[in-house]
């Protein structure tokens, strides 16, 4: 697979990322001079988005061979023994490179290229032993017991260079005509990441009325602590077919069912060695130390309980479901900020709270009509959400990290017990004052808990009309309760670009003086409610045409096609990374690159 890549960064900082400078960019100053070269803003951090696109070069190469054999043994009545190994060997090359006519800083007049290598090795071995058996008229039994084992291997390098003769070359093919003082090589080579895994499953099915299902998994890892390296998860489920039920039998549902689960499942992912005493290689030959060993880091462990019935009426024209759940969290793996001096800066433990995600969930589908040559279906689905970090007693951590001139290393979100994750935590903005100046709640030396990035309900609704050959399908998706910082507002497009960059078209005429400072603060948190019609799809079906083509169906596609929300940014569903040290973030616009609306056509035919 061959990739080119745009240069476009959601952490790019204020001049890497093309959407930013686009932005920016002075609507009055041409992109191009007279002559049809680029206009430069020389001496300006501001850089002409064409020229960007001109200037950088970036592309990626990925090769996967997969493979897998899986034979089986029947070894007596319902029992069976298969094995499985497979390998999946993938190799991926990236290819940048920036040319020196443009004016960024440390590339002008000097060019930047990089090659690097990752190869990616993944094997696994399993056996299994299933069992499938009618113990009674009314009983039957199925039941599996396995072993399993995966290994991750994870390597690579890279080659970066600067000072190219000629911007009439590739500079990825020349990296030795570089200057030698401005090369720089570097390679790795995770420790080899292993889990090991013995589990088993038995579900039994009672008359068709009474369904129990038990699990249980033994994992093994070789990134965890010495004294931690397995996690025990077990869990149950049950379901009660009221509708086989002699008392029900007959009645108002074609299907009603009762169900209730219990289960833990484990989390292992964080990179590999960082749980054990690592040291480098430093560019002089110097050792030193780069992980500090935990060897009491343990699983990472969610809880779940749900309870839920399945009913539906009328034939099947209407079903649905309800459920609750209850997840939370225990023993976070959280990379921690080592209190100094100490060996290394950074080292992982257990968290020591719990984050709890709970709510419910509801769907209905629906045939509102079901003719011959006409049938509407509709169906939705809606789930109500609570978030919070919960019995937290470890220090503030901040994360959310923001970026553009002048806010460099400022946060805007806080873990903290009580609080949803990922919680904004900001200054609390009041409007200008008489002189056009922030106003800021105790003058902006106190900040408060002001939004939740996470959604409190997710919407999907659904329709499909077809009349006679012709179909019509429509796909919405929503969300509603979150709040969403609007970093590109804040520092893209501030106020104080005024005369020389692009400004936001809603300060125009708010009295806000040139001279306010850029600083974060409640004022760039907007609602984030949306509803999006993600697919729509028309198709017409034409039937046999005659001896080669048995079928044929035509069909126009939209993706992405229309939005409806508050929200001033480019799409309120962000795709933002702000993390900071390792720490995730929701909720935070920098930048991003647009959703794409996608118009496919096309035609399938078997034969």
């Amino acid at each position: 697979v061959t990739e080119n890549i745009a240069p476009v960064s959601t952490n790019a900082g204020f001049t890497g990322s093309l959407v930013g400078q686009a932005l920016q960019w002075n609507p009055t100053r041409p992109l191009l001079n007279a002559d049809g070269s680029f206009n430069f803003d020389k001496g300006s951090t501001t850089i002409n988005p064409l020229a960007m696109l001109a200037a950088y070069d970036d592309v990626s190469n990925l090769t996967n061979i997969l493979g897998s054999i899986s034979p089986s043994f029947k070894l007596a009545d319902g029992l069976e023994y298969r094995f499985l190994y497979s390998i999946n060997y993938g190799v991926g090359v990236r290819r940048s490179q920036i040319k020196s006519f443009i004016n960024v800083q440390g590339v002008e007049d000097r060019g930047w290229a990089n090659v690097g290598n990752n190869t990616l090795t993944t094997q696994q071995f399993t056996h299994t032993l299933s069992y499938n058996k009618d113990l009674s008229s009314a009983v039957s039994l199925n039941a599996v017991v396995g072993y399993e084992y995966q290994k991750f291997d994870n390597k690579g390098f890279s080659v970066t260079a600067q000072d190219f003769i000629s911007d009439e070359i590739d500079y990825t093919n020349v990296l030795g005509s570089s200057t030698t003082n401005n090369r720089t090589i570097g390679s790795f080579a995770d420790p080899i990441a292993e889990l090991q895994s013995y589990f088993g499953r038995a579900n039994f099915n009672i008359s068709d009325r009474y369904l129990f299902t038990a699990t249980i998994r033994a994992d093994g890892s070789s990134k965890f602590g010495e004294n931690n390296k397995y996690g025990v998860f077990p869990s149950f489920a049950f379901a009660w077919n009221l509708t086989n039920e002699d008392f029900l039998s007959g009645g108002l549902f074609d299907q009603l069912k009762l169900r209730l689960g219990w289960g833990q499942t484990g989390n292992q992912e964080f990179p590999s060695g960082s749980a054990q005493e690592r040291f480098g290689l430093g560019a002089n030959g110097s050792l030193t130390q780069e992980n500090v060993a935990n060897p009491d880091l343990q699983w990472e462990t969610s809880t779940t309980i749900n309870a839920g019935i399945d009913f539906a009426l009328f034939d099947y024209r209407l079903s649905g479901s309800v459920e609750y759940f209850n997840k939370k969290g225990e023993d976070l793996l959280f990379n921690f900020q080592a209190i100094q001096p100490a060996p290394a800066t950074r080292y992982w433990i257990n968290l020591p709270g719990e984050v709890t995600n709970s709510g419910i969930e509801v769907a209905l589908n629906a045939f509102i009509v079901e003719n011959e040559g006409l049938s509407w279906q509709v169906g939705a689905n809606a789930s109500f959400l609570t978030n919070e970090l919960q019995n937290y007693e470890g220090p503030a951590v901040l994360t959310g990290t923001l970026f553009g001139q002048g806010i460099s290393n400022a946060t805007s979100q806080r873990l903290a017990n009580g609080q949803p994750l990922n919680a904004f935590y900001l200054r609390e903005w009041n409007g200008l004052d008489d002189q056009g100046f922030d106003n800021l709640t105790d003058d902006g030396n106190t900040l408060f808990y002001l939004g939740d990035p996470n959604p409190n309900v997710l919407l999907g609704i659904s329709t499909s009309l077809m009349v006679d050959k012709l179909s019509f399908t429509l796909n919405f998706n929503g969300a509603m309760g979150q709040d969403l910082y609007n970093n590109t507002a804040n520092t893209v497009l501030p106020i104080g670009n005024l005369g020389s960059r692009n400004i936001d078209a809603k300060l125009v005429g708010t009295g806000e003086a040139i001279a306010n400072s850029i600083k974060p603060s409640s004022r760039y948190l907007e609602k984030g409610d949306y509803l999006k019609l993600a697919n729509a799809t028309v198709s017409y079906d034409l039937g046999n045409l005659g001896k080669v083509i048995k079928s044929a169906r035509l069909y126009i596609t939209g993706q992405n096609l229309l939005v409806f929300t508050n929200y001033t940014g480019f799409d309120p569903e962000v795709n933002t990374v702000n993390e900071r040290d390792g720490v995730p973030s929701a909720g935070i616009e920098y930048t991003p690159y647009p959703s794409a609306r996608t118009i496919l056509f096309g035609a399938n035919f078997s034969f």
